[in-house]
C-alpha cells in the first residue's frame, strides 16, 4: 500500500551504494526509513518510479511501500552531496528493505510461475527493459527477502520507453525464456489483459497528485503529452500486437 504523501525526512542517514542512481536513505517522521530520489533523477525518470510503482501495486505485484517524503531545506545546510543530488522538497520514497539483497539467478529459477509471469508481462507492458539477469550476472531491481523468502520489485525510472526490441527484451529479461519452462496461454492473456485494462482505466487518478514542482520541471505543456503517451501506450494492452509480440 502507497504511504500517506505528508511525511518528512527528519535525517539524510547515507548514500546507498551499488545502485546506478545512488539513492540517499532517509528516517521519515513517522519512524521508518525510505530510500529516496530526488534531483539525481531526471524529472521523467522521478516520474516513472512514482507511477510504475503504483500501477505495479494496483496489477497486484509485490512492491515496497512508496510515494513522497518531504526533505526540509534545513536538513541539506551542512551536506553538499544530498543538496545538490536529492535537494529540497518533495522526493520520490521507496520503503526501504533492510533484509533483502538483489536476486540471484539460482533464486530466480525458483521463483514460483505465476510470478514470474506477472512480472514478465508489467515489464513488457510499462515498456521497462531494465530488469535483466543470466547465468552471467545482470541488473534484475528485484529484491529477495531473508525473512519472508519473498520477491520485492524497485527501480522503474528506466521504465515508459517505448518501443521496446521485443526480441532483446525477452532474450535479456530475468524471466525470458531462456529462465523459464512456461509458456503465456489463452487463459493468461484473458486474466492480465483485464488487469492491464482495469489498470490503465486508473492511470489519471495514480497522476493526480503529482507534486507541482515535478510538472513545472518537465514543463506543464510536456508534461500533459508525457501522460497521454504513457495512457495511449498502456491501453495498447487490447490489441492483438501487444500479445504476439510476447509469444
Amino acid at each position: 500500500m502507497a504511504m500517506d504523501h505528508f511525511i518528512e525526512a527528519v535525517e539524510i542517514i547515507r548514500r546507498l551504494e551499488g545502485g546506478i542512481t545512488r539513492p540517499f536513505l532517509c528516517r521519515a517522521s513517522n519512524g521508518k526509513h525510505y530510500v529516496a530520489k530526488g534531483l539525481e533523477l531526471p524529472p521523467a525518470e522521478r516520474i516513472a518510479e512514482l507511477l510504475c510503482a503504483r500501477l505495479a501495486a494496483r496489477f497486484g505485484l509485490p512492491i515496497p511501500e512508496h510515494g513522497y517524503i518531504y526533505i526540509d531545506p534545513a536538513l541539506l545546510r551542512y551536506d553538499t552531496e544530498a543538496r545538490r543530488d536529492l535537494g529540497p522538497g518533495d522526493s520520490f520514497a521507496l520503503a526501504y528493505v533492510a533484509d533483502a539483497a538483489d536476486l540471484l539467478y539460482s533464486q530466480a529459477l525458483q521463483v514460483p510461475a505465476d510470478l514470474q509471469k506477472s512480472v514478465f508481462v508489467f515489464d513488457y507492458w510499462i515498456g521497462n527493459g531494465d530488469r535483466q539477469l543470466g547465468q552471467w550476472g545482470g541488473r534484475p531491481n528485484l529484491l529477495m527477502c531473508s525473512t519472508d523468502n519473498l520477491l520485492r520489485l524497485i527501480d522503474h525510472n528506466q521504465a515508459f520507453c517505448w518501443p521496446l526490441d521485443t526480441g532483446a527484451f525477452a532474450d535479456t529479461h530475468v524471466f525470458g525464456p531462456g529462465n523459464r519452462s512456461w509458456r503465456l496461454d489463452l487463459l493468461d492473456k484473458v486474466e492480465y489483459g483485464q488487469r492491464m485494462h482495469d489498470t490503465a482505466c486508473r492511470f489519471r487518478d495514480l497522476c493526480s497528485d503529482i507534486p507541482d514542482e515535478w510538472r513545472e520541471s518537465v514543463g506543464v505543456a510536456e508534461f500533459d503529452i508525457l501522460l497521454k503517451e504513457i495512457e495511449s501506450h498502456l491501453m495498447r494492452c487490447q490489441s492483438d500486437d501487444f500479445w504476439s509480440a510476447l509469444e
